[in-house]
């Protein structure tokens, strides 16, 4: 039976930023698990418009000033055709939050495409990747922890908020000790990385033999020569790591938990799932994005949207058509936005990266989401060669309807569908057929009231509570 079409919007909204009605259309053709594959199966898309776009506004990888890397990935957000790459990538930039502030550009680009690469790997295999990445070898002092004077910041942030957290999510159990973090700071001793043949984007990791620890350690009770990659094996295959790993990527798509039995419940379901499946991410969420707890009306914008989600979900919803620019004349207030709305993307105010949810929202923050709701309307250039994202007169004209209700009832469904109630339908439809002195009008089609007023009635919608919901 196919998914509705509120069901493919919610759907495109968690697993993306969003789509035009077209997108959800076509989506809500298939059924549930057919449309969470089409998602799910992004190796499958062809990405190369979006590469061939890329190349031309940053010639292969000249990054000079970091804030080029940032603005790279958000316009790999805005043109990508495959949105569940980005969605995923985007979860462990913040789930292992390495920041600019301390690591070096390339790295954080080399850092990016390897999340990107194994973002849907089985989790011990993303672990590793990370735990041997350049940018993480910086941001948590690994290339320091050495034989006799090991470094214990990798070791305690790799269970604390990596894996497993300080207790465990369902039994309230604490899931290591002092000792643990010690014993596991020796066993990645040595883990160093080095610059490729003097190229900005390549590095090779290896193990400095006369720095590693190669002794016994005590690890959760057991004894043994643990290496780094034995640590990290020992500890996805922890019942507290599945748990802490569901409940994150379940509070990142679905809904927040609660200490409940059910919430308990759900997380113990998936976690269940993550053993069976052998520690596959694609299959854990697959299982999640299938379920009836994401089609579940507590689900359906039961998250405040991040920035990323507003600002780039809005010009996808609409169908706007984006021009970055280049790096000598680029978008880069674009970039700029984020940070005001409180996401300084790839750089994360610590290791435990963005408070989600509620944490994006205050007065400070709330006034930047209208203001670039306002930025946004007022593009009107006709010019192909204008920058940034244009929603021309013709495209607001295709929202409008004789009567001034429907033209109301087309872009709440354009912009969510978005569910409000009658009065405000009501005093919506009001705004359309009142001058600027108060007075009635009657409501008509034509350059003006497109221009003003039907524009006006797209921001009124986009600072509405309802949109700023995932």
């Amino acid at each position: 039976m196919p998914i509705t079409y509120n069901e493919s919007a919610h759907l495109l909204r968690r697993m993306g930023f969003s789509g035009t009605p077209d997108d959800i259309t076509k989506l809500a053709r298939k059924t549930r698990e057919g449309a969470v594959d089409q998602l799910l199966n992004f190796d499958q898309v062809d990405n190369q418009d979006m590469e061939d776009k890329l190349s031309r506004t940053f010639p292969p990888k000249k990054f000079t000033p970091r804030d080029d890397l940032q603005f790279w990935w958000i316009v790999r957000m805005i043109l990508t055709e495959r949105p569940f790459e980005e969605k995923m990538t985007l979860f462990w930039h913040n789930h292992f939050a390495t920041a600019l502030e301390k690591v070096d550009y390339p790295q954080m680009y080399v850092q990016n495409q390897m999340l990107r690469a194994h973002s849907l790997d089985r989790f011990d295999s993303l672990l590793l990747n990370v735990a041997r990445d350049p940018a993480m070898l910086v941001w948590l002092d690994g290339v320091t922890n050495e034989l006799g004077s090991p470094n214990e910041n990798f070791a305690r942030e790799l269970q604390e908020l990596f894996t497993m957290g300080t207790h465990d999510v369902v039994t309230g159990d604490a899931n290591y000790s002092e000792r643990d973090v010690k014993e596991i700071a020796r066993a990645f001793t040595g883990w160093k990385f080095k610059q490729k043949h003097d190229k900005r984007y390549k590095y090779s990791f290896f193990v400095q033999s006369d720095q590693h620890d190669n002794t016994a350690k005590t690890i959760y009770g057991q004894t043994a020569n643990f290496s780094g990659e034995d640590v990290i094996e020992v500890i996805c295959g922890r019942r507290a790591t599945a748990r802490f790993l569901v409940k994150k990527l379940f509070e990142f798509f679905v809904y927040p938990l609660g200490d409940s039995n059910a919430d308990h419940a759900t997380i113990e379901k998936f976690a269940t799932v993550y053993f069976s499946a052998d520690h596959s991410i694609k299959s854990l969420v697959r299982s999640i994005f299938v379920s009836d707890e994401f089609f579940s009306d507590r689900a359906r914008f039961g998250l405040v949207k991040s920035p990323a989600e507003l600002t780039v979900g809005s010009i996808r919803m609409l169908g706007l058509k984006y021009n970055p620019g280049n790096l000598q004349n680029g978008d880069f207030g674009l970039y700029e936005t984020f940070k005001r709305m409180g996401f300084d993307l790839l750089n994360p105010f610590d290791v435990s990266g963005w408070r989600l949810n509620l944490g994006w929202l205050s007065t400070a923050t709330v006034l930047q989401r209208y203001n670039f709701v306002t930025d946004l309307l007022s593009q009107r250039e006709p010019d192909k060669h204008a920058l940034g994202a244009i929603l021309s007169d013709d495209q607001v004209k295709s929202f409008a309807n004789l009567d001034a209700a429907q033209t109301v009832r087309n872009i709440l469904n354009l912009l969510g569908p978005l569910n409000v109630g009658p009065d405000a339908v009501g005093m919506l439809a009001d705004y359309l057929q009142t001058d600027d002195d108060g007075h009635r009008v009657t409501w008509a089609i034509n350059d003006d009231t497109i221009d003003e007023r039907v524009r006006g009635l797209v921001f009124l919608i986009m600072c509405l509570p309802e949109f700023q919901m995932n």
